[in-house]
């Protein structure tokens, strides 16, 4: 079977909780379901190590804080995204977090590579907040500037809330470039070298906003980009909304957005963020999101002659032989989960 077309996924089941009153840390699952249903996605496997995990959150967040997530107590402060804490919830964020790391270093070989999660940009050094209680995307790109993988790491964030939590962890880090589009206003809107923040109200100023991201990414040149596909910007959604933002308009912003990046060759890790929809409009919205990503990973596959697929491969073999797969329910579910997919 010939897997190739198939959009590179990292995912792991125990992401999901029952942490979230709404569907902040369900969907995933759902969204995941749906793409491997339509053949869209290939889940490659991966290690969880908790130790790593949780000395690497430490990396850019408050110890302190880390052991009151790792826990639960003290209990307000473990909690103090908004969520419930539990044991599962605890290991869910740390696994998240390892799996990003994970997701951006496939994504220097693959070029483009899905990570289904949410609840990262509000995130401070010392505690979380709105949904989002450790920063994985700021963890992330500390992790591939840190190894020498990369010299800069763009973030774009399109959630319909601005990514507070990324700008002050990040602060005067040169090494990262924000451009980020949102319907509140939580920092102020700021133009800089390597950050452009807006607030929008409408359709028509959302658009008018991303199209200076070409320009951004020219500027910047980052060697990774990781994009934040929000859809609680639909003009729907109960947290966010913005008007005139509809289903048509969220696609043609991910066609942009994903092309952009393709066309200048950055390696793009795509997840989730926002959308609080529960009737099945928000999953459908990032499904959506997967079909467009999928479809630029077929366009990019057919351009890499097997040659240089092959050398692609044996990075990501070298990779893995440094942490070679020993949870064998991890394993079973994964390939569970391929299997459940249409052959190409």
């Amino acid at each position: 079977m010939n897997l190739l077309p198939r959009l590179p996924c990292v995912f792991d089941a125990r992401y999901c909780t029952t942490a979230a009153r709404a569907i902040s840390t369900t969907k995933q699952a759902e969204v995941v379901r749906a793409a491997l249903h339509e053949g869209l996605l290939n889940l490659r496997p991966w290690t969880f190590n908790a130790t790593r995990a949780w000395a690497n959150v430490e990396r850019v967040h408050e110890p302190a804080y880390v052991r009151a997530v790792r826990c639960g107590q003290p209990r307000s402060r473990a909690e103090s995204q908004g969520f419930t804490w539990s044991p599962e919830f605890a290991q869910s964020v740390a696994r998240i977090w390892a799996g990003h790391i994970y997701s951006c270093r496939l994504a220097l070989a693959e070029g483009i590579v899905f990570h289904p999660v949410s609840g990262a940009h509000h995130a401070r050094r010392e505690h979380g907040a709105g949904f989002c209680t450790f920063n994985f995307l700021v963890g992330a790109g500390l992790a591939m500037l840190d190894g020498h993988r990369i010299g800069r790491v763009a973030i774009v964030d399109l959630d319909a809330h601005q990514g507070d939590g990324t700008h002050a962890l990040v602060g005067d880090d040169r090494r990262f470039g924000l451009f980020d589009i949102a319907g509140q206003d939580w920092i102020g809107e700021a133009e800089s070298d390597r950050a452009l923040l807006s607030v929008v109200h409408s359709a028509e100023h959302y658009a008018t906003a991303l199209s200076h991201l070409p320009a951004f990414l020219d500027r910047f040149e980052p060697g990774l980009m990781q994009y934040q596909a929000g859809m609680d910007c639909h003009q729907d959604d109960p947290v966010g909304g913005i008007a005139g933002v509809d289903a048509a308009f969220l696609a043609r912003r991910d066609r942009f957005v994903i092309a952009e990046v393709v066309r200048r060759g950055i390696p793009l890790v795509i997840n989730l963020a926002g959308g609080y929809q529960s009737d099945g409009t928000t999953v459908a919205l990032h499904v959506e999101t997967m079909r467009i990503a999928a479809d630029a990973y077929r366009r990019l596959a057919d351009d890499i002659s097997e040659e240089e697929l092959g050398e692609l491969y044996d990075k990501i073999d070298a990779e893995m032989a440094q942490h070679p797969p020993s949870d064998d329910e991890l394993r079973r579910e994964v390939h569970r989960m391929n299997d459940t997919a249409p052959g190409e």
